[in-house]
């Protein structure tokens, strides 16, 4: 079932940033415990000894205690493996909620980093014995030989982050402690907590309004994503998150924009009249899937056969100008909780 909503998108902009953490504390709170400590709203126990590793601190980021940072570490001699370990409220599932938050957890890592970050990203995905949670990775090599994996699900209302850091494990050793990690703390469980509700809501801009044709072009769009993630993404991984990282997603919704503008031909305004042109010209060179990698910073879920020409359309690009801008929302698309 589909509910939309035409309510301005600003309006769900400021209530997201208002409930996003409750109320947050101006300095993180140390959380002082002897021997195990359960993280009580998802019932999560977080063990004195993790494998060869010590528990070494935890923290809250707010009042209610639901955002919390658990870290442990082993150290022999001047080499140290951290383990570090983020539960935190993620809300509605809204369109973008996993990518915006993995690329925040990069620019926080960036920030404490001197020469910026080298890092290898790609989709991970689990599977619990119910639900099925999509996340991302970033292989990291900071200075010094140090090597860090930051891996991020979504898992219906709750994000669920890990972070290694070794200067003494190699990739393959810190892959290992990480799949150890995951399995022993199971992200579907968290979504199993509080599953998403699917009957969606699309909330829209006042951009959206300018005329008819943008309108009927932006719900088209909408709701082709809609229909794109019920015919193809299983109930048990939409409980998880909106999963707009599938590439097939989003270029089955921009071939429905330039579509109901051929069906309908209606008046529309010359702003229009110009998206619709560039928006035509990109799929018409056969670039549409390298134009959408590009604009989500290649923070996809990608079909393994699909094989890109980014040097083609960088070519392309120097005599066709591109305006048009995907992270400039006409509309968000969410699953409510229940």
């Amino acid at each position: 079932m589909i509910r939309v909503k035409l309510t301005l998108l600003i309006l769900l902009l400021l209530s997201y940033n208002l409930v996003a953490f409750g109320q947050p504390r101006t300095n993180p709170k140390k959380i002082r415990v002897n021997g195990n400590y359960l993280h009580a709203p998802t019932k999560t126990t977080f063990p004195e000894r993790l494998y060869d590793f010590q528990l070494k601190s935890i923290y809250s980021f707010d009042k209610k205690d639901l955002n919390i940072g658990v870290t442990y570490d082993a150290e022999s001699g001047n080499q140290t493996t951290t383990i570090s370990i983020y539960i935190y409220p993620a809300n509605d599932g809204s369109e973008g909620r996993l990518r915006n938050e993995y690329v925040n957890s990069l620019q926080s890592i960036a920030n404490h980093t001197r020469n910026g970050l080298n890092a290898t990203q790609y989709p991970v995905r689990f599977t619990g014995e119910k639900y099925i949670c999509n996340g991302y990775k970033a292989e990291i090599k900071l200075q010094d030989k140090e090597l860090s994996q930051l891996i991020l699900y979504e898992c219906g209302t709750w994000f669920f982050k890990l972070r290694i850091t070794s200067n003494q494990l190699d990739t393959s050793a810190i892959s290992m402690l990480e799949e150890q990690i995951i399995k022993t703390f199971d992200p579907s469980r968290f979504t199993a907590l509080k599953p998403l509700n699917l009957k969606a809501d699309m909330y829209f801009s006042k951009a959206a309004f300018r005329d008819s044709t943008m309108l009927g072009s932006t719900m088209g769009s909408g709701l082709k994503k809609l229909e794109w993630a019920m015919d193809n993404i299983d109930e048990n991984e939409r409980a998880s998150g909106f999963p707009d990282l599938y590439l097939y997603m989003h270029i089955a919704s921009l071939m429905e924009v330039v579509k109901f503008d051929k069906e309908r031909n209606i008046s529309k305004s010359e702003l229009t009249q110009l998206y619709l042109d560039e928006l035509n010209s990109i799929i018409n060179s056969g670039f549409i899937a390298e134009f959408i990698m590009e604009q989500f910073g290649m923070i996809m879920i990608v079909p393994e056969d699909v094989i890109f020409d980014f040097d083609g359309f960088e070519e392309w690009k120097q005599t066709n100008k591109i305006t048009i801008d995907l992270n400039e929302k006409f509309y968000v698309i969410a699953y409510g909780q229940k």
